[in-house]
């Protein structure tokens, strides 16, 4: 038993070009942006411009990736006399740790006309839906495909944790790509005047669980079939997941390879805190998320890259936990249900209820598995401050963070060629920037062709422009 592929949820993410219609794309992005624009003129509440609107968070993967995916319906009010509904389901796949990876926007012209029926991500449940129904729909389809949880989650919270984000980009240098991505963005910068949208989530005082196999049984949850480091002990070894035996050796060299890495050591503590936000979302589950607070404690005492955080690390049983997921555990067989239906969350299920079974016939972990850590020891909380790991407390700040002034800070045209990466050009003068559309730019006239014949930008020019 176990998982056969290393695969991870965000290996799975659309694009709006799988909408092949950038004409509509192009308008509704436009008329969201004027939405927008009117709301930060004039600092009137989300609901005056979105008469309604949803949110759900999905669980992280092993590479720290998570989706948030919105459902925003625009206020007929504003429109003319007789206008359709115009609304819009919103993705946006952002690291625990790092970036945002993608944005998209989907009309519901999309949904209705049966345009996206044929995306592998995207069950078409026929016409004359309700938006909330096609909403339901996708995040149910997504949730699916990618073997991650999705929970309802309120409004305040989904803008902490693109804030979050964004401010995690620009000590990073990290950069928001063109019109879409920054309208998606931006949708997370203002404020709401329902009571439910208003809540932030109130993280539970870490407590330690009750023994290593209940942190097991927690690593294995559905939403967690994917809170694993496979990619990376592939990456290490060459081979897949389930295929070898752990023994010492592999043991020692997955620790070593996973902590040797800044960006991996940054993940870990992340994952656990994301995971811990996850578990309070729809239904506030606070001792499940005092547990995985309690093990990320230790981790969080230096900063990443000191000699005691690596040390932390390597004797978190929740990391162990996680390198043994990958090898083959040598539990036998079991004859247990299946969820086709349900695709990889309900492998999920399986895995789920096939090593609680396995743990309530032989009261322990599987035989092959090599776990040193037990649950963690207590450390001093007085002595957690800001002066320690910069991958969360450091980085993460105030959910009032001016967004425009942030995002500004985040265009291209002030850091990076859009083709090489490049900050200045061969010669060392500055950056060549769009004449037309003034949002990205290159370090030479060659790299500029590149990007307007292949790259996409004569496209997403046209759009810059329309809005």
């Amino acid at each position: 038993m176990g998982k056969k592929s290393r695969r991870t949820s965000s290996s799975k993410n659309l694009s709006n070009s799988d909408t092949k219609n950038p004409a509509l794309l192009g308008s509704v992005v436009t008329t969201v942006a004027q939405y927008l624009k009117l709301a930060e003129e004039e600092k009137l509440p989300l609901e005056r411009y979105f008469s309604h609107h949803r949110h759900s968070v999905s669980s992280c993967d092993g590479d720290g990736a998570f989706n948030l995916i919105s459902l925003f319906v625009l206020n007929p009010r504003l429109m003319l006399p007789g206008a359709p509904e115009r609304s819009v389901i919103t993705t946006v796949c952002m690291r625990v740790h790092d970036n945002i990876r993608s944005t998209m926007i989907l009309p519901n012209d999309a949904f209705q006309n049966g345009m996206l029926q044929k995306l592998p991500l995207v069950e078409d449940i026929g016409p004359g839906k309700t938006m909330d129904e096609y909403y339901d729909a996708f995040v149910q389809n997504i949730q699916n495909s990618t073997g991650t949880g999705f929970r309802k989650a309120p409004y305040a919270h989904c803008k902490k944790l693109v804030n979050d984000c964004l401010l995690r980009m620009k000590t990073k240098k990290k950069v928001l790509v063109g019109k879409e991505e920054r309208t998606v963005v931006r949708l997370f910068g203002l404020e709401s005047e329902e009571n439910f949208h208003q809540q932030q989530i109130q993280l539970p005082q870490p407590a330690p669980a009750p023994d290593v196999d209940t942190l097991w049984l927690v690593l294995n949850r559905p939403e967690h079939y994917f809170f694993h480091v496979s990619s990376d002990l592939h990456d290490l070894f060459g081979f897949e997941c389930g295929e070898v035996v752990i023994d010492h050796e592999y043991f020692e060299r997955s620790l070593d390879y996973i902590l040797e890495d800044e960006y991996r050591q940054e993940r870990l503590p992340a994952m656990l805190n994301h995971a811990a936000n996850w578990h309070m979302l729809e239904g506030s589950e606070e001792e499940v998320a005092s547990w995985l607070l309690w093990e990320r404690r230790p981790m969080m005492l230096h900063p990443v890259g000191h000699l005691d955080t690596v040390d932390a690390m390597r004797n978190s049983v929740v990391l162990q936990l996680m390198i043994n997921k990958f090898f083959n555990g040598q539990t036998g067989e079991l004859l247990m249900h299946t969820f086709p239906a349900m695709n990889l969350y309900g492998s999920g299920i399986t895995n789920f209820l096939f090593y609680t079974r396995h743990l309530s016939i032989t009261g322990r972990l599987p035989p092959a598995f090599i776990v040193r850590a037990s649950v963690a020891e207590g450390v001093d909380g007085a002595s957690i401050s800001d002066s320690g790991n910069i991958s969360a407390e450091n980085v993460e700040g105030n959910v009032s963070t001016n967004l425009e002034r942030t995002m500004r800070k985040l265009t291209i045209r002030k850091t990076s060629c859009a083709v090489c990466g490049a900050t200045r050009s061969p010669s060392g003068s500055r950056l060549l920037v769009c004449s037309r559309c003034e949002s990205v730019a290159y370090c030479c006239a060659e790299h500029q062709k590149i990007h307007w014949k292949s790259g996409g930008h004569k496209q997403q020019c046209t759009l810059d422009l329309l809005g």
